[in-house]
């Protein structure tokens, strides 16, 4: 390991236990590497901790997490776009540090998230960093194929409905600033990461013409148009102001307790993308990329309406908006939650593909399910068309 990021990963856990006096002479830390193959983004360590008789405190391993762009990224994009991406990167590390700033573990019922230690922003070159518990023995991540489950999708309904009555319930509302759209001279969606999105979203024409062929991605565009998707998320905050979106709600970002006989869930994790939206945005996130085509045409009103019916038990049996708001606020965001799926979509056909992701030997198999997916909600979005 090279002696920068040494320095770097033996500062991020010393920091993170700071009644701990001469930490180094105290605990013995040894690092290992993940190999994180679901990850588009940061370098992920586990560090050892074995300790001297009499510290209190310290556990016996901790998570680390630090915003340097990933093998997974270089292999996918060329010199120019991981540049731009790693300073993409910076920016979202800043905004999932003050996530943990602005919300005590623990805190927000229906939705776990990890312990914290310590976190550090990119001040220069090895700084920056998460030092967190370590769940891997206690929990797992599902696969994008077959995705989640009934019960799996019941739980993320109850989390968003547990998450959105605390926001909603909350007196201190500073968090806003922090995740307003352009607040840092930044957004989780701006222009440039538009045409990114978008430029990935169009291979899938030459991945699978006769689905998408004639121009098919390109005549959506203007699910892609940063007015447009600026426009409507104003819109949904004037009706129902305050609602973080987590906006990366993928299937590898939720942990699922070992052996829970009702599907629970053990962390929500990776805060990096977070804003303030549509209280529909995380549903749309997890119902498009979590789920197959047909699940989801057959299951959405149900879900939709057991998402309301648990944040109405939060108000005392009236939740704080109607169902037809819920609609609305789907309808009007749909576009601009689900291009991101699109995005990734197609990233991750690139990984099935090359054997990145999933058995190799069910590529194909793989592709066509994901295709199917993509196909869905571009059926979607075209029949939303007539509304933007």
């Amino acid at each position: 390991m090279m002696e920068n990021k040494l320095k770097q990963l033996r500062r991020l856990v010393e920091n993170s236990f700071p009644n701990v006096a001469n930490f180094h002479e105290m605990v013995s830390v040894e690092f290992e590497k993940l190999e994180n193959a679901k990850s588009f983004w940061s370098e992920i360590y586990v560090a050892r901790l074995k300790v001297n008789e009499g510290v209190k405190g310290v556990p016996g391993d901790v998570f680390i997490k630090v915003p340097r762009i990933s093998e997974n990224v270089l292999r996918c994009e060329d010199e120019e776009a991981v540049d731009e991406l790693q300073n993409v990167l910076v920016y979202y590390s800043k905004k999932e540090n003050l996530f943990y700033k602005h919300f005590a573990y623990g805190t927000i019922p229906n939705f776990p998230f990890p312990k914290v230690y310590f976190t550090e922003d990119v001040a220069g070159e090895a700084t920056g960093g998460i030092v967190a518990e370590n769940l891997s023995e206690k929990v797992f991540a599902v696969e994008h194929i077959p995705g989640l489950n009934h019960e799996q999708i019941l739980r993320l309904m109850e989390a968003l409905a547990g998450f959105h009555s605390h926001l909603m319930k909350r007196e201190d509302k500073s968090y806003v600033e922090s995740f307003e759209e352009g607040a840092h001279g930044r957004e989780t969606y701006a222009p440039g990461m538009q045409n990114m999105m978008f430029e990935e979203a169009l291979t899938l024409e030459s991945v699978n013409p006769e689905v998408f062929g004639n121009g098919r991605i390109q005549n959506i565009k203007w699910a892609f148009d940063y007015s447009n998707k600026t426009k409507a998320t104003k819109e949904a905050i004037s009706a129902i102001p305050g609602i973080i979106c987590h906006a990366d709600m993928n299937v590898t970002n939720m942990l699922w307790k070992k052996d829970s006989p009702n599907n629970e869930i053990g962390a929500i994790i990776d805060y990096q993308m977070l804003f303030i939206g549509s209280i529909a945005f995380d549903i749309i996130r997890i119902l498009t990329l979590g789920m197959t085509r047909e699940l989801r045409r057959e299951k959405t009103e149900s879900y939709l309406e057991y998402y309301h019916k648990t944040l109405a038990e939060f108000f005392d049996g009236q939740a704080p908006f109607s169902m037809e708001e819920l609609h609305r606020q789907y309808n009007l965001i749909y576009p601009f939650a689900s291009n991101f799926t699109l995005f990734g979509i197609a990233l991750y056909i690139k990984m099935y593909s090359d054997g990145t992701l999933g058995n190799i030997e069910k590529k194909e198999e793989n592709c066509e399910e994901l295709v199917d997916r993509a196909r869905g909600i571009v059926e979607d979005i075209e029949a939303l068309k007539a509304n933007f």
